[in-house]
């Protein structure tokens, strides 16, 4: 029999399993805090546990299961690892540092479904979702190594990894909230960010399961045909109806949104398209975040340079909204926007 996985397990399963042990409730949170607050993976280091039930526990349950295939060191600081699955498969997870800062990039899925044409990880496909044990481990693995190797702690979370989160809503809503809770990892709702493809109808779901985190919208182009074009997606949501979600979505939570656009010279960085999207994001209680392209594997599209860009910017910020560019960080281990793939 599989071993249980106590990292998909909140506070109250966890007392749950300590009863079916016939141990007391107070040793599922001595078990919790060691696992949480001290980072620890090894039931024998857990001092204040009885060593019968940590013999239970080594016969019963687990609080890891991923095994780091590997791990990449870019130039500027960021790390990636990816990590296999106790059944063989692989998938990515970045760790990126700016200043005090350490924000992780957590993937959802094993690969993705969505096909967007600028994503290294839809020519995985999809292969499966993850469980919330191991979106639960990232973080937990990426929180040990930045005490042990930076002395700090980590400060923001985005699901922009592998994956469509809102096709695995329930697994990355539970782990945005043992995220978020002070007998978890303690990072405030603000310092959490689920990326979406633009799933019309769980764009809703997530309104009413998780309206405290942040939603970012990747939109990638200003008209139907243009996104329809990089983004499969359109071809079922609209713009149109995905631009009503959105305005529900601000409208139910209260949230400022974020909308992602990635800037592909020639078909989402021109003129027009510039004007579209600041007609898209004017009167919204929104924010537009610029990606310029970032290298993958198909040739038909490639990244504008700096003029274009700029002119680009140029345009956007005569609207009342706030314009962002993201900056890639360790496009030279392929661990940039984009680029996770195996």
């Amino acid at each position: 029999m599989p071993k249980l996985h106590l990292l998909s397990l909140d506070q109250k399963a966890l007392e749950e399993f300590a009863a079916g042990h016939g141990e007391p409730r107070f040793r599922a949170r001595q078990l919790h805090e060691w696992m949480y607050r001290h980072l620890e993976t090894d039931f024998r280091r857990m001092t204040n546990l009885p060593k019968k039930w940590i013999e239970k526990l080594e016969a019963d349950a687990e609080i890891t299961t991923l095994t780091v295939q590997s791990r990449q060191d870019s130039v500027d600081g960021t790390r990636k690892w990816a990590f296999r699955t106790q059944d063989g498969h692989v998938f990515e997870t970045v760790l990126i540092p700016s200043g005090d800062r350490r924000s992780l990039c957590v993937s959802s899925q094993v690969g993705c479904a969505m096909g967007c044409t600028f994503c290294r990880t839809a020519t995985m496909g999809f292969i499966r979702n993850l469980t919330l044990g191991e979106i639960v481990e990232q973080i937990h693995y990426a929180a040990r190594v930045v005490r042990e190797e930076d002395g700090t702690r980590l400060s923001n979370v985005i699901f922009m990894g592998m994956g469509e989160p809102l096709h695995n809503l329930e697994n990355v809503a539970r782990a945005c909230e043992v995220l978020n809770s002070e007998d978890g990892f303690g990072i405030g709702k603000g310092h959490i960010t689920v990326s979406t493809s633009g799933i019309v109808p769980k764009i809703m779901e997530w309104a009413q399961r998780a309206p405290d985190f942040k939603l970012a919208i990747s939109l990638n182009g200003s008209n139907d045909t243009v996104r329809s074009s990089v983004m499969p997606v359109n071809r079922r949501w609209n713009i149109a109806s995905l631009l009503a979600a959105a305005d529900d979505y601000i409208r139910i939570t209260g949230q400022k949104l974020t909308f992602e656009y990635v800037l592909i010279r020639g078909v989402t960085c021109t003129p027009e398209a510039a004007r579209e999207l600041r007609h898209i994001a004017a009167n919204r209680n929104c924010k537009i975040n610029l990606i310029p392209l970032n290298k993958g594997e198909n040739p038909a599209l490639q990244p504008p340079d700096e003029d274009e860009i700029l002119a680009f910017e140029t345009i956007l910020r005569q609207g009342d909204f706030e314009v962002l560019r993201r900056r890639p960080r360790g496009p030279d281990i392929l661990a940039a926007c984009g680029q996770l793939a195996i």
